[in-house]
Formats: C-alpha cells, structure tokens, sequence
C-alpha cells in the first residue's frame, strides 16, 4: 500500500456503496471491523475481494495493495439488528473469565477427586438449570448451597478443569456416606441417583422462597395414591398423597414380570406398586395395590431408569447379598409425553389445552387460504388483544380450573403435557458400586456436550439416542426434562 495520508475506497455491498478511508499499513483486520460497524454484516461472514490488491478473498494477515479510489466487493449477510459499534475482540486477546462467558470455548469440567465422576457428571446437569442456578446466587448461606454456588461460579469463569475441593469437602461433612473408603482405602464410588436425592434435600432447607423452596419449585411433584385389597373387595379404596422430586422407570430386565423395552413403558410400571397393610375388615395385615398418578406437574422433571437393584445370596460366607445392575437396553424419545401418567385433573387440562391448539391449528390453515376464498368470507379482522380479553371474559368455570392448576404447577397455561429432554447422567460398568458416571448437556443449538469428568467434547442426538442401554457402553440412568411452552 502507498505511504499516502489515507486511501479512499469505495465498498460495493450488494446495491449499496459503502466509502471507506483506508490508513497507511492498516490491517484487514481493522478494515473488518470498520465495515461491520458500517454495514452490521458480521467479522465472520465477511467475504472481500478486490482486484490487483490481494489475491482471492481477504484474510487476517494478508497484505492490501489499495490504490485512492478502488472498488471492493464485499460479500455476506447482515444481522438483522446492528449491534453496538464495538471493536471486534479476538479469543486470545480475551482474559480466561471472558473466554469462558463468551461461548467461543468448550466450558470447563471438574477433575476426579476419587471416584467423584457419580457427582461431577450431576452437577454438570443440574448447572444447566438456569432458575437453580438464580436462586444459589442469591444464597448467603456457607452449607453446601454457598459450596455449590461458589463452585459453579468457578466454572463459569474457568477454561481450564476446577478441582471442585470445597464441595466434596462439605457434602462429606453433611452427608458421612460420601465419605466411604473402598477396600483399598481410596473413596468408593457412589451412587448419582442418591447424591442427586440429598442434594436437592438439602437445597430444599436453604433455598427458600416465600412459603416454598426453589428445589420443589422446579422439580417437585405431587402423586396421588390408590390403595386397594385385592385379598378383600369390600375394602373401600384409600386415596392419599404423596411428594417426590423424580420419576421412577420401572426396568425389571425380565427377573419378574414384564419386560421393558422404552421409557413410556417404564414409566407406568413404576406408578404401580404393593404395599403390606392392615386391613380392618379381615383384621390382619394383607398386601394391597398401589397405584399412583401425578396430580401436580413441575417446569422440570428427573426420570432415575431403576437399574441397581439388591440380590440376595444366601448362600455366601457373609449372606449380606450384592448390588447388581440390570443392562436391558430401554430407548427413549427428546420428547417425553406425561399425559399418560397424570390424574384426571391434570388429564383434562391438558386434554383441553390439546383440542384447544387444534382448533388454532384449523384457524391458522384458514388464515393461509387464497385471498380470493377469504373475501368471500364477511368476517372482519379480529384484534389479537381484544380477542384475548373476550376469550378470557368468557372462560367457564372448567377452563378457569384447568389454567390455575397448570398455572399453580409452574407451567404455561397453555402447556400440553410435552417435555424435553436436556440432560443426562450415565453410567458404564456392569458393577453397581463401580464404574464410571459421565453428564451430557444439550445446548441452545442442539447439539450436545459430554461432561467426563475434566475431558468436555461435543456429541450429536444421533450419539445420545443411543445411550439406552443393552452393552458395556454408557447408558442411560438419570434423566432431565424441561417442560416444553403452549403447543410447541
């Protein structure tokens, strides 16, 4: 480029002509983030090419022979809005905190403590929770919700993998069993279902919020219980309630009973159950049939797939039996449908929320149909707001209750009953009390990231889908669905 003052140049982008002045020895790089703050069109998306001054399209590096007066093509796509004209920041020019915000890096892991894979991969999932995340924030608290926050801010301003010391440290103080030693005298590794379970048990007492906590919030649910004698039909039935924060996938892997092949069939066998009680009428203990429902939904729910189960061995030297691991391969969909396992209530706000998005889905194939036919058609053009305000003043009682339950679940009034799939623990090992626990995370543009340990790659739903299960591989064992908006 010539040693003049500055080099006028004129920037044809599409019908626009962009002029630019060019300085002596300026870099592309600084003529890319010129024409991004003139044209909006991204760094990354921007192709130029200019005859006689470079060779091809321009890049980083390269040198511009730019004579007063040049045209230059350039080449891409504006964003929509223009954002803030901001100098363009390069990743190595960026501090550790603002690579690991900025999205342009894998995020961070956590190293192995001794068999602690059961409660990093854990953590990993629930981190994806982002009103979990909120209320930690605002915690004060130095138990294991301050513990928790402490280290998941570590995270968020690392690249490299956090020895998450201080957490281990104080759920091994609250929780003794954390703590065992195997018979090597390393730590044993643990269960992810059970370090999943008393954390939230122990968030619950810190994370208040009004007469509730955030855990139950988002994650607890109600079921509704139905006792029943076969042994005596004149046994009037019990109707109760109960909590839980998961749902349990019911595999059996064909000991007893049926054999399970995918999760909707898990999931029913799991709300069905016996349980010894007294019977008044034949006044002894008799085993009755449980069977539960939900009757109130969260925005979150955890699916444990119930493969360690206890075998008995009575003939060993101890008799003490031996935790065991069922591997049946038991598939499963990124889109959970509950309707199937809910209570009447819950059965007939959903269904009415179901037929009332069919009848959109009728009035919208209305709105597509040829301007021709709709003119023929002597209906004004409703107004959305007011439209919302007649349909709200005409609610019936029945649709006033059906919106209030959803409402008081924590779910969007028009929520279907649809829920999806965002994160999962798995487990690899034919051994229940070995093995090895990793975390995959789904991201916003759906693909996803495998957490093992302090190792973070990228994966694909064609690799996830696969985790059910049926081999020595990774497969499925917790769970996380996020309830999915109106008819989405």
């Amino acid at each position: 480029m010539s040693a003049m003052a500055t080099i006028k140049i004129n920037v044809k982008w599409g019908k626009e002509n962009v002029p630019c002045e060019i300085k002596p020895n300026q870099t592309p790089d600084e003529l890319f983030n010129d024409l991004q703050s003139k044209t909006g069109v991204p760094v990354a998306r921007q192709k130029l090419m200019a005859r006689g001054a470079w060779r091809g399209v321009l890049k980083s590096g390269m040198a511009m022979d730019l004579k007063d007066g040049q045209n230059v093509t350039l080449m891409g796509t504006a964003d929509v809005l223009l954002k803030p004209k901001v100098e363009t920041k390069f990743l190595e020019d960026m501090k550790e905190e603002d690579q690991a915000k900025s999205g342009l890096v894998l995020p961070a892991g956590f190293a192995n403590l001794g068999n602690t894979c059961y409660m990093n991969s854990t953590l990993q999932c629930l981190r994806a929770v982002p009103e979990l995340r909120d209320s930690l924030k605002q915690t004060q608290s130095q138990d294991l919700a301050g513990a928790l926050n402490s280290t998941y801010a570590q995270l968020d301003a690392s690249t490299k993998p956090v020895e998450p010391a201080t957490f281990v440290a104080t759920l091994r103080s609250a929780f003794p069993q954390f703590a065992q030693r195997g018979r090597g005298g390393g730590f044993a590794q643990q269960d992810a279902e059970e370090l999943y379970s008393s954390l939230l048990a122990t968030l619950a007492s810190s994370l208040k919020d009004g007469d509730s906590n955030i855990v139950d919030k988002l994650f607890g649910l109600e079921l509704e219980e139905r006792l029943s004698c076969p042994e005596c039909t004149e046994e009037p039935e019990v109707v109760r309630k109960d909590t839980a924060r998961k749902l349990v996938c019911n595999i059996q892997g064909g000991t007893v009973g049926e054999n399970v092949s995918h999760l909707f069939e898990g999931l029913k066998l799991g709300l069905v159950g016996s349980l010894e009680k007294r019977s008044q009428i034949l006044g002894r203990d008799a085993v009755w049939t449980k069977t539960s429902s939900v009757a109130k939904l969260s925005p979150y729910l955890c699916v444990q797939y119930m493969r360690f189960f206890w075998k008995a061995t009575p003939d060993s030297a101890d008799h003490t039996g031996v935790k065991c691991k069922i591997m049946r391969p038991v598939s499963f969909t990124d889109t959970l449908d509950v309707f199937p396992y809910c209570n009447a209530d819950l059965q007939k706000a959903i269904k009415a929320n179901r037929d009332k998005f069919g009848e959109r889905v009728d009035i919208k194939k209305t709105e597509d149909e040829p301007e021709e036919k709709k003119a023929k058609m002597d209906v004004e053009e409703p107004d959305e707001d007011l439209a919302a305000a007649l349909a709200l003043s005409m609610e019936d009682d029945s649709a006033v209750k059906n919106r209030e339950l959803l409402e008081s679940c924590g779910l969007d009034k028009d929520f279907q009953g649809h829920y999806e799939l965002f994160a999962i623990v798995t487990h690899k090992g034919r051994s229940a009390d070995g093995g090895h626990y990793m975390g995959w995370v789904k991201r916003e543009d759906g693909s996803w990231l495998v957490f093992d340990d302090d190792l973070v790659s990228e994966s694909s739903w064609e690799f996830v889908q696969g985790l059910k299960g049926g081999g020595d591989e990774h497969m499925s064992y917790l769970q996380f669905y996020r309830a999915k908006k109106g008819g989405i």
